[in-house]
Formats: structure tokens, sequence, C-alpha cells
């Protein structure tokens, strides 16, 4: 593993309901390394957001769980270890897939959702600890879809396989994923902000593009401008007014 401390202690599970379980367990047991990675190629109950699961066929794709101290990071910002995470997976299908990092077709759809071709390919949930206005401790999980070419609950679901036309080296990608990581983390530590903020707008799905969505039952249409520092969405609607959403105040359409 070429990198600092990301991955330098990996953990592999045979098979595990979900690493981000896993790795709050070993926080809660233990003193654990800052980087230490859990993963497996068998996550059974993969979670998402709205109380989703991820669906992932055994030996085809990678779930994993970064284990971080950021203690130097506000509470009221947490939302940038999304937007670095997000970040460090569009750069590593860049890569993969022989793109341009800005490439119109991989996109980061908010709030925690990697996209190409407006399908998804990836997702992340970060769950995280808080002692006096700081995190103290976060667990950063990565699901994305590698081998499977096949998906029983979505439509929508792509993969590198079926996008590429090729078979992966697992192993190999969560090498390249811990090195991007660890160049966007360090970006973050070094307070870069502004940079993290534009290219990731740069990327961000629907963006300037009007659309319609669903916010308390009700159907309307706006064009995303942006996210807050706190992660909420910035939607403008026809009348110019902009509004500001929650995870579960609205739903794209």
């Amino acid at each position: 593993m070429k990198t600092l401390f990301i991955g330098q202690n990996l953990i592999y599970l045979e098979s595990v309901d979900s690493t981000n379980n896993y790795a709050n367990e070993l926080l809660r047991k233990n003193n654990v390394p800052e980087g230490t990675i859990v993963y497996t190629f068998n996550q059974l109950k993969g979670r998402g957001q709205r109380g989703n699961l991820w669906e992932s066929k055994p030996n085809n794709n990678i779930s994993l769980s970064l284990v971080l101290a950021p203690s130097f990071l506000l509470a009221d910002k947490q939302y940038l270890l999304t937007k670095i995470t997000s970040l460090a997976v569009t750069d590593l299908l860049s890569e993969l897939l022989h793109f341009e990092p800005k490439l119109e077709s991989i996109k980061i759809k908010w709030p925690n959702d990697i996209f190409i071709n407006d399908c998804k390919i990836g997702g992340i949930l970060i769950e995280n600890t808080i002692r006096e206005s700081y995190l103290q401790n976060s667990v950063v999980g990565i699901g994305i879809n590698i081998n499977q070419t096949e998906f029983t609950f979505s439509d929508k679901a792509t993969s590198l396989a079926l996008i590429a036309k090729k078979q992966f080296n697992l192993k190999i990608i969560i090498e390249k994923l811990c090195s991007y990581f660890e160049a966007r983390y360090l970006q973050l530590k070094a307070n870069n902000i502004k940079n993290i903020d534009l290219e990731y707008l740069q990327r961000l799905y629907r963006l300037n593009s009007w659309n319609q969505f669903v916010s308390n039952e009700q159907l309307f249409e706006g064009r995303i401008i942006g996210v807050s520092d706190s992660g909420k969405l910035e939607v403008q609607i026809n009348s110019g007014v902009v509004k500001l959403f929650d995870l579960k105040e609205i739903k794209f359409i």
C-alpha cells in the first residue's frame, strides 16, 4: 500500500453484515489507528441513506469502511467529509475508465451517491462521533459496483464491468482508492476548502439544469445551484426563490 496511513492497517472479513457496523464496534472496544480499513467482498446487509439496503453480489464488488479521527473538523462542517469522499471515488473512476476527472458523465448525486450516465455505481455512508463541537471519530463507508453485471432491485444501477466491458481486480481498486482518499483527506487537513468546494460543485449531478422534484408530496420544478456548508441542497424554484433541503425533504424525479 503506497500511502502514509490510509489502508496501512487492513482488516479483511470473509463476510459481514455491514463494514460500517463492524468498524463502529471496533471503535467502541479498541483504540483503532486512523486510516484503518475494514473491507469485504461479501457484505450481507450493506446500509444506505433512508434505511435502504445496498445490493451486492458476493465477490463482485467492494464494500469498505475507513476509520478516521478528524478532530480538526467542526461538527457543523462534517459534510466536507462527504465531499472529499465523493471526490476520491470520482477520481478513482476517472482513472479506471480513462476519463478526465471532470468528465460530464461521472457525477456526484447529492447527498452521497456516485452516478455514471444517470445510473448509480457507488454509494457513501458516513457516521460521525462528536465531542465538544468537533468530530471525534468518523466511519466512512464506501460501496462501489465493480464486476456485477446483473441487478435484481434496480434498473438504474451500473458497474465498471458493464461500462468497460471487462473485469477488474478488486484488491488493486482498493489500493487505488486508498491513495485517492488519502490525497483528498490531506487536502482537507490543509484547509484547502475552496478547491474542494469548487471541484465538488463541478461534479454535482444536475447542476444548473431544470428538473422536477418532490417535496412534502408536492411536485415542483427547480434547478440545483449548490450545496450549503451544512450539506443542504440549494434549489432555485421558478419564482427565483432559493430553498434549502435536507436529505428527507426532497426527492429527485
